[in-house]
């Protein structure tokens, strides 16, 4: 009777032990996910590394030593394989996801005080409509809801990993809004002082070409004059230079929607690249961008016309990448942003 109890108790404690190290421990994936940096991971041989920014951190399963930058070595306990995902302590984790992620050099540095994710179309706009027959099946698609999830995948990613920075969306559900509704919501967010927001417009694309694939970034044009700054928000002594401001307000925002964009294609092409090549940074007048009074893309996550597209952009796992892809642009352009740091993803 008294062995059974103690048997019993025993496994008791080998179970909360387990659980507790489960606790207590981070995948790598998720380090990588929380970071936006790539993964490289060789199964057999157990080594892989992390590459964000101009920083790499490489690592072996079953090492007790991380190398920074194939030179700087420190002490970690060594990281387990488990059901073929690699995990590390929390406290290392912890310590690799800082060392990825430098802190902004100081208080005054300009921050993204909020994002702001348009799902385009919606309601009854169902956007652009791919139809096609896989296995003797119609597959129909619907611009309005690959976009739609794409977005709340991204803004669950967003608030998740940058919960200090608040994340707007245009539409959370199959709703109607227009153009004018959707810049208007972007613009009317107060900001505090050194806060900027960016704008996402997620789209999928179209073409009469059925061989037309890819995805895709397009920002304002800089010639495209418009007015960010209102002369009456200036003081009267500043209203005589109202055109200089403005000129050097349209040129920030567009230096930094190009780099928004750049910061998007890259890390899209980290996650799907191999699926589906990278079109580009292109510039066009889309009204999105237009009267967005702040840095802001246009993104085409691929063509519902293509069928080799069209069944990634049905499958969940595919829709999941892409909003890894943009999540990870997002942070590597915020990080750019703050930090005046080059992003090498």
């Amino acid at each position: 009777m008294l062995r059974v109890s103690l048997t019993s108790l025993l496994l008791m404690i080998a179970v909360f032990a387990l659980s507790a190290g489960d606790i207590a421990r981070v995948s790598v994936q998720d380090i990588a996910e929380r970071t936006g940096a790539r993964l490289e991971y060789d199964p057999f041989l157990g080594i892989g590394s992390l590459h964000r920014g101009n920083t790499t951190l490489a690592f072996a399963v079953g090492s007790d030593i991380v190398v920074r930058d194939y030179r700087e070595e420190q002490t970690i306990s060594p990281p387990v394989r488990d059901i073929g995902r690699v995990f590390f302590h929390a406290d290392d984790a912890e310590m690799i996801e800082a060392v990825l992620l430098p802190q902004r050099r100081d208080s005054d540095q300009p921050v993204i005080g909020a994002i702001f994710i348009d799902p385009g179309h919606g309601g009854r706009d169902p956007g652009t409509i791919g139809r096609h027959t896989v296995d003797g099946e119609a597959l129909v698609l619907q611009e309005k809801d690959i976009v739609l999830d794409v977005s709340l995948q991204v803004r669950d990613l967003l608030e998740q990993n940058l919960p200090d920075v608040p994340v707007y969306l245009s539409r959370e559900t199959d709703v109607y809004l227009t153009l004018d509704d959707r810049t208007r919501m972007a613009n009317d967010i107060p900001l505090g002082e050194n806060q900027y927001i960016i704008y996402i417009s997620i789209h999928a694309n179209a073409s009469l070409n059925s061989r037309a694939r890819g995805f895709e970034a397009w920002f304002l044009p800089p010639e495209q004059r418009r007015v960010l700054i209102d002369p009456e928000d200036l003081d009267a002594d500043r209203r005589s230079i109202h055109a200089i401001l403005n000129s050097m307000r349209e040129e920030e925002v567009s230096v930094h929607s190009a780099m928004l964009g750049n910061e998007l294609l890259a890390a899209m092409e980290g996650v799907i690249g191999e699926q589906s090549p990278n079109r580009g940074l292109k510039q066009e007048n889309w009204a999105v961008v237009r009267n967005a009074l702040m840095p802001s893309v246009l993104f085409e996550l691929g063509f519902v016309t293509n069928e080799h597209e069209a069944r990634l952009l049905a499958d969940p796992a595919h829709l999941r990448n892409l909003s890894i892809g943009l999540y990870t642009g997002i942070r590597n352009f915020i990080e750019v942003f703050e930090t005046g740091l080059t992003s090498g993803t």
